[in-house]
Protein backbone atom coordinates (compact mmCIF):
# COMPACT_ATOMS: atom_id res chain seq x y z
CA UNK A 1 0.00 0.00 0.00
CA UNK A 2 1.60 3.37 -0.54
CA UNK A 3 3.41 5.08 1.99
CA UNK A 4 1.65 7.99 2.24
CA UNK A 5 -2.31 6.75 3.12
CA UNK A 6 -3.48 7.58 -0.47
CA UNK A 7 -6.02 5.62 -2.15
CA UNK A 8 -3.88 4.36 -4.81
CA UNK A 9 -2.83 1.35 -4.92
CA UNK A 10 0.54 0.19 -6.16
CA UNK A 11 0.57 -1.67 -9.16
CA UNK A 12 2.11 -4.74 -7.59
CA UNK A 13 -1.50 -6.50 -7.03
CA UNK A 14 -1.54 -5.12 -3.48
CA UNK A 15 -5.49 -4.23 -4.26
CA UNK A 16 -5.73 -7.91 -3.98
CA UNK A 17 -4.40 -8.32 -0.41
CA UNK A 18 -6.33 -9.73 2.47
CA UNK A 19 -7.88 -7.07 4.61
CA UNK A 20 -7.24 -4.05 2.46
CA UNK A 21 -10.59 -2.04 3.30
CA UNK A 22 -12.35 -1.12 0.50
CA UNK A 23 -13.19 2.38 -0.62
CA UNK A 24 -11.36 5.46 0.70
CA UNK A 25 -9.34 5.16 3.85
CA UNK A 26 -8.86 8.89 4.26
CA UNK A 27 -11.24 9.07 6.79
CA UNK A 28 -8.83 7.05 8.97
CA UNK A 29 -6.29 9.56 8.67
CA UNK A 30 -8.57 12.32 10.55
CA UNK A 31 -11.11 10.80 12.41
CA UNK A 32 -13.92 13.06 13.53
CA UNK A 33 -13.35 13.45 17.65
CA UNK A 34 -15.88 14.97 19.69
CA UNK A 35 -14.17 17.52 22.23
CA UNK A 36 -16.20 18.18 25.11
CA UNK A 37 -16.73 21.74 26.02
CA UNK A 38 -17.52 21.29 29.72
CA UNK A 39 -16.54 18.45 32.04
CA UNK A 40 -18.64 18.57 35.09
CA UNK A 41 -15.69 16.49 36.80
CA UNK A 42 -13.00 18.98 35.61
CA UNK A 43 -14.91 22.18 36.88
CA UNK A 44 -15.95 20.72 40.12
CA UNK A 45 -12.00 19.72 40.62
CA UNK A 46 -10.90 23.46 39.75
CA UNK A 47 -13.60 25.02 41.87
CA UNK A 48 -12.63 22.96 45.16
CA UNK A 49 -8.95 23.45 43.95
CA UNK A 50 -9.77 27.17 43.64
CA UNK A 51 -11.77 27.74 47.40
CA UNK A 52 -8.68 25.75 49.13
CA UNK A 53 -5.72 28.10 48.02
CA UNK A 54 -6.16 31.37 50.17
CA UNK A 55 -3.66 33.45 48.93
CA UNK A 56 -5.76 32.97 45.42
CA UNK A 57 -8.96 33.92 47.08
CA UNK A 58 -7.40 36.51 48.73
CA UNK A 59 -6.36 38.16 45.37
CA UNK A 60 -9.91 37.73 44.07
CA UNK A 61 -10.87 39.53 46.89
CA UNK A 62 -9.21 42.35 46.20
CA UNK A 63 -8.63 42.28 42.61
CA UNK A 64 -10.70 45.23 40.56
CA UNK A 65 -11.28 45.56 37.00
CA UNK A 66 -10.44 49.63 37.89
CA UNK A 67 -7.67 50.65 35.58
CA UNK A 68 -3.91 50.92 36.44
CA UNK A 69 -2.65 54.43 36.98
CA UNK A 70 -1.91 56.34 34.11
CA UNK A 71 1.77 57.04 33.64
CA UNK A 72 3.16 60.36 33.29
CA UNK A 73 -0.34 61.86 34.74
CA UNK A 74 0.64 65.23 35.68
CA UNK A 75 3.72 65.60 33.82
CA UNK A 76 1.91 67.42 30.48
CA UNK A 77 -0.65 69.60 29.45
CA UNK A 78 -0.48 68.43 26.11
CA UNK A 79 -4.49 68.04 25.05
CA UNK A 80 -3.32 65.18 23.10
CA UNK A 81 -1.70 63.42 25.83
CA UNK A 82 -4.61 64.46 28.10
CA UNK A 83 -7.01 62.82 25.77
CA UNK A 84 -5.00 59.59 24.88
CA UNK A 85 -5.05 59.02 28.27
CA UNK A 86 -8.93 58.45 28.74
CA UNK A 87 -8.45 56.40 25.30
CA UNK A 88 -5.92 54.20 27.15
CA UNK A 89 -8.19 53.56 30.21
CA UNK A 90 -11.21 52.50 28.07
CA UNK A 91 -8.98 50.13 25.83
CA UNK A 92 -7.96 48.47 28.78
CA UNK A 93 -11.66 48.19 30.27
CA UNK A 94 -12.82 46.17 26.65
CA UNK A 95 -9.74 43.92 27.33
CA UNK A 96 -11.43 43.09 30.54
CA UNK A 97 -15.15 42.94 29.37
CA UNK A 98 -14.11 40.69 26.30
CA UNK A 99 -12.49 38.49 28.71
CA UNK A 100 -15.40 37.86 31.09
CA UNK A 101 -17.82 35.36 29.69
CA UNK A 102 -21.19 36.54 28.97
CA UNK A 103 -24.89 35.03 29.53
CA UNK A 104 -24.16 33.61 25.62
CA UNK A 105 -20.90 31.98 26.74
CA UNK A 106 -22.54 30.61 29.22
CA UNK A 107 -21.68 33.19 32.28
CA UNK A 108 -21.90 32.98 35.72
CA UNK A 109 -23.78 35.52 37.59
CA UNK A 110 -21.00 36.65 39.33
CA UNK A 111 -19.48 37.44 35.74
CA UNK A 112 -22.38 38.77 34.82
CA UNK A 113 -22.55 40.85 37.74
CA UNK A 114 -18.70 42.20 36.63
CA UNK A 115 -19.65 42.51 32.93
CA UNK A 116 -22.44 45.10 34.49
CA UNK A 117 -20.11 47.00 35.85
CA UNK A 118 -17.72 47.20 33.63
CA UNK A 119 -20.08 48.37 31.45
CA UNK A 120 -20.88 51.39 33.88
CA UNK A 121 -16.87 51.97 34.30
CA UNK A 122 -17.11 52.63 30.36
CA UNK A 123 -19.94 54.61 30.97
CA UNK A 124 -18.78 56.81 33.64
CA UNK A 125 -15.29 57.56 31.76
CA UNK A 126 -16.87 58.74 27.82
CA UNK A 127 -19.68 60.63 29.68
CA UNK A 128 -16.73 62.75 30.58
CA UNK A 129 -14.40 62.57 27.98
CA UNK A 130 -16.88 63.06 25.35
CA UNK A 131 -18.60 65.74 26.73
CA UNK A 132 -15.24 68.37 27.39
CA UNK A 133 -14.23 66.90 23.48
CA UNK A 134 -17.55 68.74 22.48
CA UNK A 135 -17.18 71.11 24.49
CA UNK A 136 -13.42 72.22 23.75
CA UNK A 137 -11.27 69.71 21.80
CA UNK A 138 -13.81 69.94 18.26
CA UNK A 139 -14.01 73.46 18.07
CA UNK A 140 -10.44 73.66 18.07
CA UNK A 141 -10.16 70.80 15.44
CA UNK A 142 -12.78 72.78 13.20
CA UNK A 143 -10.48 76.27 13.63
CA UNK A 144 -7.19 74.55 13.21
CA UNK A 145 -7.42 71.94 10.29
CA UNK A 146 -8.72 72.60 6.73
CA UNK A 147 -10.89 69.83 6.56
CA UNK A 148 -12.02 70.41 10.26
CA UNK A 149 -15.54 70.43 9.71
CA UNK A 150 -15.60 67.16 8.08
CA UNK A 151 -13.27 65.78 10.85
CA UNK A 152 -15.42 66.93 13.73
CA UNK A 153 -18.89 65.67 12.24
CA UNK A 154 -17.95 62.65 11.69
CA UNK A 155 -16.16 62.17 15.14
CA UNK A 156 -19.15 63.27 16.67
CA UNK A 157 -21.49 61.38 14.57
CA UNK A 158 -19.50 58.12 16.02
CA UNK A 159 -20.28 59.57 19.79
CA UNK A 160 -23.53 59.62 19.00
CA UNK A 161 -23.35 55.95 18.26
CA UNK A 162 -21.32 55.34 21.21
CA UNK A 163 -24.21 57.56 23.66
CA UNK A 164 -27.08 55.88 21.85
CA UNK A 165 -25.62 52.30 22.72
CA UNK A 166 -24.78 52.70 26.14
CA UNK A 167 -28.12 54.65 26.71
CA UNK A 168 -29.83 50.79 25.55
CA UNK A 169 -27.42 49.01 27.67
CA UNK A 170 -28.42 51.22 30.36
CA UNK A 171 -31.98 49.70 30.40
CA UNK A 172 -30.99 46.10 29.79
CA UNK A 173 -29.92 43.76 32.63
CA UNK A 174 -26.59 41.21 31.73
CA UNK A 175 -28.67 38.04 32.22
CA UNK A 176 -30.40 39.00 28.57
CA UNK A 177 -28.81 38.22 24.76
CA UNK A 178 -29.76 41.59 23.91
CA UNK A 179 -26.89 42.73 26.29
CA UNK A 180 -24.40 40.74 24.51
CA UNK A 181 -25.39 41.87 21.72
CA UNK A 182 -24.99 45.82 22.53
CA UNK A 183 -21.98 44.72 24.62
CA UNK A 184 -20.32 43.23 21.04
CA UNK A 185 -21.83 46.33 19.19
CA UNK A 186 -20.37 48.76 22.05
CA UNK A 187 -16.96 47.39 22.18
CA UNK A 188 -16.79 47.52 17.92
CA UNK A 189 -17.68 51.26 17.68
CA UNK A 190 -15.39 52.16 20.43
CA UNK A 191 -12.27 50.39 18.74
CA UNK A 192 -13.46 52.23 15.53
CA UNK A 193 -13.99 55.42 17.10
CA UNK A 194 -10.41 55.64 19.42
CA UNK A 195 -8.76 54.29 16.12
CA UNK A 196 -9.92 57.05 14.34
CA UNK A 197 -9.21 59.97 17.17
CA UNK A 198 -5.50 58.81 16.97
CA UNK A 199 -5.16 59.55 13.36
CA UNK A 200 -6.81 62.80 14.14
CA UNK A 201 -4.71 63.38 16.91
CA UNK A 202 -1.45 62.97 14.01
CA UNK A 203 -3.07 65.59 12.05
CA UNK A 204 -3.38 68.18 14.36
CA UNK A 205 -0.23 67.92 16.90
CA UNK A 206 1.77 69.44 13.69
CA UNK A 207 -1.32 71.98 13.02
CA UNK A 208 -0.92 73.61 16.49
CA UNK A 209 2.01 75.15 18.55
CA UNK A 210 3.21 73.54 22.12
CA UNK A 211 1.24 76.46 23.75
CA UNK A 212 -1.43 76.09 22.02
CA UNK A 213 -2.26 72.42 22.66
CA UNK A 214 -1.38 72.76 26.51
CA UNK A 215 -3.72 75.70 27.15
CA UNK A 216 -6.69 73.09 25.25
CA UNK A 217 -5.46 70.94 27.57
CA UNK A 218 -5.69 72.69 31.05
CA UNK A 219 -9.40 73.40 29.75
CA UNK A 220 -10.30 70.01 28.97
CA UNK A 221 -8.32 68.61 32.40
CA UNK A 222 -10.28 71.70 34.35
CA UNK A 223 -13.64 70.93 32.25
CA UNK A 224 -13.32 67.02 33.26
CA UNK A 225 -13.80 67.83 37.20
CA UNK A 226 -17.20 69.08 36.12
CA UNK A 227 -18.37 66.72 33.69
CA UNK A 228 -21.40 64.78 33.49
CA UNK A 229 -20.82 60.64 34.57
CA UNK A 230 -23.74 59.34 32.36
CA UNK A 231 -24.37 60.16 28.60
CA UNK A 232 -27.08 62.91 27.32
CA UNK A 233 -27.51 61.88 23.87
CA UNK A 234 -30.11 64.44 22.80
CA UNK A 235 -27.39 67.45 24.26
CA UNK A 236 -26.28 69.94 22.43
CA UNK A 237 -22.73 68.51 21.11
CA UNK A 238 -21.04 72.09 20.20
CA UNK A 239 -19.39 74.76 21.52
CA UNK A 240 -21.04 77.22 24.40
CA UNK A 241 -24.11 74.88 24.29
CA UNK A 242 -21.97 72.01 24.86
CA UNK A 243 -20.59 73.37 28.04
CA UNK A 244 -23.66 74.95 29.39
CA UNK A 245 -25.42 71.22 29.31
CA UNK A 246 -22.86 69.61 30.63
CA UNK A 247 -22.54 72.57 33.61
CA UNK A 248 -26.41 71.78 34.01
CA UNK A 249 -26.01 67.62 33.74
CA UNK A 250 -23.16 67.31 35.94
CA UNK A 251 -24.88 68.06 39.38
CA UNK A 252 -27.84 65.81 38.68
CA UNK A 253 -25.64 62.89 37.77
CA UNK A 254 -23.59 63.46 41.35
CA UNK A 255 -26.59 63.95 43.03
CA UNK A 256 -27.71 60.18 41.22
CA UNK A 257 -24.42 58.57 41.92
CA UNK A 258 -24.66 59.29 45.76
CA UNK A 259 -28.12 58.32 46.09
CA UNK A 260 -28.10 55.19 44.34
CA UNK A 261 -26.31 52.08 43.91
CA UNK A 262 -24.12 52.49 40.10
CA UNK A 263 -22.77 48.91 39.16
CA UNK A 264 -19.38 51.49 38.33
CA UNK A 265 -18.91 52.02 41.87
CA UNK A 266 -18.11 48.04 42.44
CA UNK A 267 -15.42 48.70 39.98
CA UNK A 268 -16.03 44.93 38.02
CA UNK A 269 -16.40 43.19 41.30
CA UNK A 270 -19.39 40.98 42.32
CA UNK A 271 -22.53 42.52 43.20
CA UNK A 272 -24.13 41.14 46.50
CA UNK A 273 -27.42 41.59 44.81
CA UNK A 274 -29.66 38.20 43.76
CA UNK A 275 -29.48 39.20 40.06
CA UNK A 276 -27.27 41.29 37.81
CA UNK A 277 -29.48 44.28 37.49
CA UNK A 278 -28.71 47.38 35.10
CA UNK A 279 -28.30 50.92 36.77
CA UNK A 280 -30.78 53.37 36.67
CA UNK A 281 -30.94 54.53 33.65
Amino acid sequence: LPADGSDVSSPDGAGSRPGLLPGSTQHLANPPTAVPTHDPGVEAWLKERARADEAMQAAAETRTAEPPPIAGEGSTEDVIDVLGWDHNQVKFLLEQLEAIPGVRKGGTETQLHQRLSIVDMIRVRLSRHEVVEEAHFWPAVREMLDNGDTVADHAEQQEQEGKDLLQALAKLDADEDEFDQKVEELVLALRKHVAYEDSVFLAFRPSTTDEQRAQLGRRVLHAKEHAPTRPHPHAPDEGTAAKVAAAMAAPLDRARDRLGDRPAQQKGKPSQRQRPRRSES
